[in-house]
Parts: structure tokens; C-alpha cells; sequence
């Protein structure tokens, strides 16, 4: 009986040591990180309409082809107005998603922001408020215990149609 109990005994303890599963495939590594040099969507195609008149898309092609009003070593954004001549001072711009999401801008806001095209490190294009005195503010490592917001502007992502209208938001 005793020699029945240590077999019992040592058969649940090599059972308890085994594991379920392979440790390697719970594993989860880290992103690498997204490269320095982003390239705008192949497939970009952005509807416009002015005033409810439609105007020419603008599109992967059209937007690597004009030089973003504000650049730095990782980031890239085009002011509305440079991308659609209409969108100038005075006007709303209303950006779109997919999903029906949508935000409307001042051009330039109260606030002095100017709504603009960004690409992101991630190779996304957003529609985004930007200060133009600091349009790439650091927020990593600025939040956590001190209580900072981090980036609290409005966007739309992903963007498909951008309404500029004329007149009262």
C-alpha cells in the first residue's frame, strides 16, 4: 500500500511539473519600430468637394508631389490649404473616416491651429489640428505620475473625404 502511495505520490508531481503548452509560442515579441523614412500609401485617394462641388482627389501620386509645409527628421504634414487652394483662411474643413467619424476645423482655428495632412511614422495619413509654432510637440515621457494629457487635438483617421465649406461652421 505504501509502495502504492509514493508511486500515486511522484506520478502527480511529474504530472504537475509538465507543461501545457510551448513557453516559445506564448511568447510575444516586441514591434520593431517603425522606420525613419515613411512613404506616402500607394493606394491614397482622398474625395474633396468645395462648397458641395466636387474637386479632383488628392492622391498618393499628387501628395508626394508637393512639399509638406512642415517637416522634421521623422514627421511630414501639408496644410489643407496648400493641398486644396480653397481651404484658405476662413474656411471649415471637414474631414471624414470611413466609419462616418467626422470633425470639423476652423482654417485657422481660435486657437491659431491650422488643420493639416500628416503622415504618420506608421505610415497612416490623418487630418489633425497642428500649432504651427511647435507642429511636432515632444509628448513621450511626458505623461504618467505629472499628470500630463499628452496629445489631446482632435483627428480623424483614416481619412477618406475632406468638405471645405465657405461661411458659418
Amino acid at each position: 500500500m505504501a509502495r502504492w502511495l509514493a508511486i500515486v505520490l511522484v506520478s502527480l508531481a511529474v504530472a504537475s511539473c509538465s507543461r501545457a503548452s510551448n513557453e516559445g509560442e506564448a511568447k510575444k515579441w516586441q514591434e520593431s519600430p517603425p522606420p525613419k523614412d515613411v512613404s506616402v500609401p500607394a493606394g491614397l485617394s482622398i474625395a474633396v468637394t468645395v462648397d458641395g462641388a466636387d474637386q479632383p482627389s488628392i492622391t498618393s501620386t499628387s501628395l508626394s508631389a508637393t512639399k509638406p509645409d512642415y517637416v522634421d527628421t521623422e514627421h511630414r504634414a501639408w496644410k489643407i490649404a496648400t493641398l486644396v487652394a480653397a481651404a484658405s483662411s476662413g474656411a471649415t474643413v471637414e474631414a471624414s473616416s470611413p466609419n462616418g467619424v467626422s470633425v470639423k476645423f476652423a482654417t485657422p482655428t481660435p486657437e491659431g491651429l491650422e488643420p493639416v495632412l500628416f503622415l504618420t511614422r506608421r505610415g497612416e495619413v490623418i487630418v489633425a489640428a497642428l500649432d504651427p509654432k511647435d507642429p511636432f510637440p515632444r509628448y513621450h515621457g511626458q505623461g504618467s505620475r505629472l499628470k500630463r494629457p499628452g496629445d489631446t487635438m482632435p483627428r480623424v483617421a483614416p481619412v477618406t473625404r475632406l468638405s471645405i465649406t465657405h461661411g458659418a461652421p
